[in-house]
């Protein structure tokens, strides 16, 4: 650890520093105080402890925080990397080049979210309905499904311009778009649901109707309790369990699930993030851990897409 000397007013003052790499091109100066001389071996020993404290204290506290569970200190500057270059290369590719890069995104969010609960749809034929929208009436429910998601993506964009709290208002108002004019579920658009479910394949017994105002209150009160002390990829992973683990809707549940993941990675800095149709499967496992609080599998599963989708970013960077 190199020792700096810096002149103040004539006279010269000793610290020790040491610099941490934050993000791609992002640092962190950390520094101890020594004195008006070089110390000796036995006291830079010491100064040399108190620094490296000093930044382990540093990443515990402010990059991996002190509650989380599932996610190690060497992911979580690697994830800290992935926020940090994200950021940089959405503003390097410029005005329209970003808008090409959200508005493609989009679109293959509304298809795979869409597809993951069984929409048949494929991403052209998302994209078409999409690029129509002014002057198309939708002929059935996969394409009003389609709409749906994005007047939600229009809210969720005005509430995260906002930074609103994310509440039990924001959710109904969610939902409320997700199932507009849905046949047969007109009357359980933005309302917790009034009767029992069950999900075909799943060895989960989902909780009782009558229960879901008070279990949605636990967990956005478990969600503000935790939101400045779990990392916040683990805080979105987990908050998408214990959603669909309560089931709060009538229909409609993984589509929220999905959204509200994202709205709390955004809210903290972090990209939006896809689970495609092709991982399905593995979603649908880690999903199921979560049911029996098993967050782990999600956990991991939530830190491997984002982890990907950032690579094949990062290639479409190079390739311009």
């Amino acid at each position: 650890m190199p020792i700096k000397k810096r002149m103040v007013k004539g006279r010269a003052y000793f610290y020790l520093e040491s610099n941490l790499r934050i993000g791609e091109k992002a640092w962190k100066t950390f520094s101890v105080y020594i004195g008006a001389k070089k110390p000796t071996k036995a006291e830079m020993a010491k100064l040399e402890k108190r620094l490296t404290r000093a930044i382990a204290d540093y990443i515990r506290n402010q990059v991996l925080k002190p509650k989380t569970q599932f996610i190690d200190e060497k992911t979580a500057m690697k994830l800290e990397k992935i926020r940090a270059s994200h950021k940089r290369m959405l503003a390097a590719m410029g005005k329209s080049g970003r808008e090409s890069y959200l508005k493609r995104q989009r679109e293959s969010f509304i298809t795979n979210t869409n597809a993951i609960e069984g929409s048949q749809l494929t991403f052209e034929q998302t994209r078409k309905i999409l690029e129509l929208r002014h002057n198309y009436e939708a002929r059935d429910r996969e394409e009003l499904e389609v709409i749906n998601m994005e007047q939600c993506l229009l809210l969720y964009d005005q509430l995260l311009g906002q930074k609103a709290a994310l509440d039990e208002k924001t959710i109904l108002r969610m939902h409320m778009l997700l199932l507009k004019s849905i046949p047969d579920y007109e009357g359980y658009a933005g309302v917790w649901r009034p009767v029992n479910v069950y999900i075909r394949g799943s060895g989960y017994e989902f909780p009782d109707w009558k229960g879901i105002p008070r279990l949605v209150s636990e967990l956005l009160d478990w969600y503000g309790k935790n939101k400045d002390s779990v990392h916040p990829v683990e805080l979105a992973a987990i908050f998408h369990a214990r959603f669909v683990t309560i089931h709060p809707f009538a229909d409609g549940n993984g589509r929220m699930a999905r959204l509200l993941m994202n709205y709390v990675l955004q809210l903290n800095g972090f990209p939006f993030t896809d689970i495609p149709l092709s991982r399905r499967d593995e979603y649908f496992k880690a999903q199921e851990e979560g049911h029996f609080r098993k967050y782990k599998p999600f956990v991991s599963f939530l830190v491997d897409e984002m982890r990907k989708e950032f690579t094949e970013l990062k290639k479409k960077a190079k390739s311009r």
